[in-house]
């Protein structure tokens, strides 16, 4: 995503000069956390593309008043998270969003080379740690941790309060602490 200075001087581009490039650079800014998110409700790579395409694409269409909105990130999340529940309530094959199936993954950060094998097997231990959490737990989890999100940014996208975002990550973040120490425990065992 972009810097919060960069955000605005492209916001203002494009509200104040209907500048497409900017657009542009903002469109591709936030592509691939939106359409996760997206893809993580309707479970089809297609339509959550065409959700974010057409989220964007209203968006383009009311850039006038873009300089209104407060919080254009959260902005953002709460209308792909919305067109995403739309999609599905009009389509009758899903009546409900299971997010037990919202996918997070750590990614792996740049480890050296020797030691690829242990965080490969480390990162899928939390992974399934993480996959394992409660439902709401784990993608308060995914919009902090993988998204970045402030907490009460997620707050507001999920209509939840910040005190129990706090709960959520506070019981994620405990459960992968206790994986972590039962890990080094089974992996430096003294003989």
């Amino acid at each position: 995503m972009m810097n919060i200075e960069d955000l605005q001087y492209a916001i203002n581009k494009v509200s104040l000069y209907d500048d497409q490039s900017y657009f542009e650079k903002i469109y591709a800014a936030y592509y691939n956390k939106l359409f996760r998110l997206s893809l993580s409700i309707v479970k089809s790579e297609e339509i959550a593309e065409e959700v974010y395409d057409d989220v964007m694409l209203n968006i383009w269409e009311k850039r006038k008043q873009l300089n209104e909105i407060n919080n254009f990130t959260v902005y953002l999340y709460v209308s792909v998270k919305n067109a995403s529940l739309r999609h599905l309530s009009r389509s009758s094959k899903i009546s409900s969003v299971n997010i037990n199936d919202v996918i997070v993954d750590i990614e792996d950060m740049n480890p050296i080379a020797h030691e690829r094998l242990i965080a490969r097997e480390f990162m899928e231990k939390i992974n399934t740690v993480i996959a394992s959490l409660p439902p709401q737990c784990k993608l308060v989890f995914k919009l902090v941790k993988e998204d970045g999100l402030k907490y009460k940014e997620v707050a507001e996208i999920l209509d939840i309060s910040v005190k129990n975002v706090e709960y959520h990550m506070g019981n994620a973040l405990k459960k992968i602490s206790n994986s972590i120490s039962a890990y080094n425990l089974a992996h430096h065992k003294i003989i």
